[in-house]
């Protein structure tokens, strides 16, 4: 029967992504219910770094496949080598990271183990069956920023799979593991049909403001006049990264990989600065842990007040002006 938490260990240039080292403490808190081992699946050219990453963050079995080089740009012959390891370890779920290479690569592992495949995660639970089987309960916002549903994956189909929102969880603190390595040199890597012509570094990346120590998050009120001009030139000067509302994304003013929200990012910067933002619970639930919250709106009543420490009634354009001005 299927058993154990398993994670897919995405990684890049021989080192483990952030998002998976966060979906470590996603596995913890569903294994303090159902004390199930938490293991890892790594592919890649260089696996002894990505290894003892995994092993100095608790992760208790990783499952290893060597390459001749990186597949996971190769969505095709990634997600059969992955299908083909899940199928033998046989875990009853799999947390993903909700990035483009997650997003991508699982939607082809679940159809070729014909299994449900929840995206965008921002909670996961567990919950008892009347048998006393567990499952897991995996909370999203959905149909825009509107609701928020708790997806189960049907009976007897395994593994639970899902991807979770990067920032949700935080990355566990380092200590000296001792995990059991499996390399399964049995898995075939099959011949891409995708060639890799060149890789080009992003100039602003979603990494940056994750690990921001001050954000600068604009919202509508931004959007008048040249307001985001300012908002730039502010978060040049205080060093910060600069992220948005849904209407920021919708207007293109900002790339949906800036958004913060239920439905963008989750962010755990230790100040963050709110321009303009009227403060849906859709927005403020992208913001954890913040030391410092500052918010300047217009409007005395806005909701985005009840969750700053210190708010500011004024013109976001005249504030900014004579910051500027300093």
């Amino acid at each position: 029967m299927a058993n154990g938490i398993c994670i897919f260990a995405e990684n890049y240039n021989g080192k483990l992504e952030p998002a998976s080292a966060e979906l470590v403490s996603a596995a913890r808190l569903i294994q303090e219910t159902t004390k199930e081992q938490i293991s890892a699946v790594v592919v890649a050219k260089d696996c002894d770094g990505i290894i003892e990453e995994l092993k100095n963050i608790g992760v208790e079995k990783i499952y290893a496949v060597k390459t001749d080089h990186d597949i996971l740009f190769q969505d095709d012959a990634a997600s059969q080598v992955l299908a083909d390891m899940i199928r033998k370890i046989d875990p009853s779920s799999v947390l993903i990271p909700a990035t483009p290479a997650g997003r991508s690569i699982f939607s082809r592992v679940a159809m070729k183990l014909n299994c449900g495949l929840t995206a965008d995660c921002t909670e996961l639970l567990v919950g008892t069956k009347e048998d006393g089987a567990y499952y897991i309960k995996q909370n999203k916002p959905s149909y825009g920023e509107n609701v928020f549903v708790t997806i189960v994956t049907r009976d007897g189909y395994y593994p639970q799979m899902m991807t979770v929102r990067p920032g949700v969880y935080t990355i566990p603190e380092k200590s000296e593991g001792n995990a059991e390595v499996v390399y399964m040199d049995d898995i075939q890597i099959p011949e891409s049909r995708i060639e890799i012509a060149e890789i080009l570094p992003q100039e602003d990346s979603t990494d940056s403001i994750l690990s921001a120590e001050i954000v600068v998050v604009g919202g509508r009120g931004t959007l008048e006049d040249d307001n985001f001009e300012l908002v730039k030139q502010f978060a040049d000067k205080i060093g910060a990264a600069i992220g948005g509302t849904r209407p920021m994304v919708d207007t293109e003013t900002i790339p949906f990989d800036h958004q913060i929200g239920q439905t963008g990012l989750t962010i755990r910067p230790k100040i963050c600065i709110s321009l303009g933002v009227s403060g849906a619970i859709q927005h403020t639930e992208g913001i954890k842990d913040t030391k410092l919250f500052v918010a300047v709106n217009t409007d005395e009543n806005a909701a985005i007040f009840k969750v700053a420490d210190y708010g500011m009634v004024a013109d976001l354009r005249e504030v900014l002006e004579n910051y500027l001005k300093l």
